[in-house]
């Protein structure tokens, strides 16, 4: 299921800081669940011009996952591995930030057993949409969302992250998720820890909750760092 690799998301966003920094933005991770897992490292680069987060940027991403499903043939393994590119263009304020972009994305996947009626099967290319923002909503909290499309698998990833900011370098929340495609959909929430030191270049991000997907309910848990250079 295409929409189960932005598992993790496609754009992590660790933390705001690293978002919005000029440099360029590392991030990698993993997640992994009873019936799904995902693994993925990307790069997005600022683009020419781009200044004090406004203009374009460039992001490219490689991934690996699994998941399963109840299809034609019964419950049916699902493993692939993708990679995108795609332009964006994002603006900023003292509140917040925001970012629209637009590229293509290549998946390979293969089920086991064989299911000839699933629409994720197969090499595949399609157009990838994604929408991602933060806003503050005080001094110490602050709301961030992402929401992606992927045609072909007509594939769907939606995540909202509510954080608060500690001391320390410490953020700390919860976050809701819903993901799927023509094969199957899934929604999961759970608890979110940022660690980011004051100034520092890098973050880390720890997370577990419960995901509901048919009768492949279970909990999850996932890693996500963030480096900028």
């Amino acid at each position: 299921m295409n929409a189960l690799s932005r598992i993790g998301l496609l754009l992590c966003l660790l933390g705001a800081p690293l978002a919005q920094a000029e440099d360029r933005l590392l991030l990698a991770g993993g997640e992994m669940s009873e019936a799904a897992y995902y693994s993925y490292l990307g790069i997005i680069v600022p683009g020419p011009g781009r200044k004090d987060g406004r203009g374009f940027f460039q992001r490219y991403w490689l991934d690996g996952f699994g998941y399963e499903y109840v299809g034609g043939p019964g419950r049916v393994e699902a493993r692939a591995w993708g990679a995108e590119a795609s332009l964006g263009w994002g603006t900023s304020s003292p509140s917040g930030w925001a970012s629209v972009s637009a590229g293509l994305r290549f998946t390979d996947t293969s089920l086991s057993p064989d299911d000839p009626a699933a629409t994720a099967r197969g090499s595949q290319v399609g157009l990838k949409l994604q929408f991602d923002g933060e806003h503050d909503l005080g001094a110490d909290w602050r709301i961030g969302a992402i929401a992606s499309y992927t045609t072909r698998q007509d594939g769907y990833w939606g995540r909202v992250r509510l954080m608060n900011r500690g001391s320390s370098g410490r953020s700390v929340g919860v976050e809701l998720l819903a993901n799927g495609n023509d094969e199957a959909d899934a929604t999961a929430a759970g608890l979110v820890l940022v660690i980011q030191p004051s100034g520092g270049r890098w973050s880390v991000g720890l997370k577990a909750g419960y995901r509901f997907q048919d009768e492949a309910d279970g909990v999850y848990g996932g890693i996500e760092f963030g480096r900028s250079f």
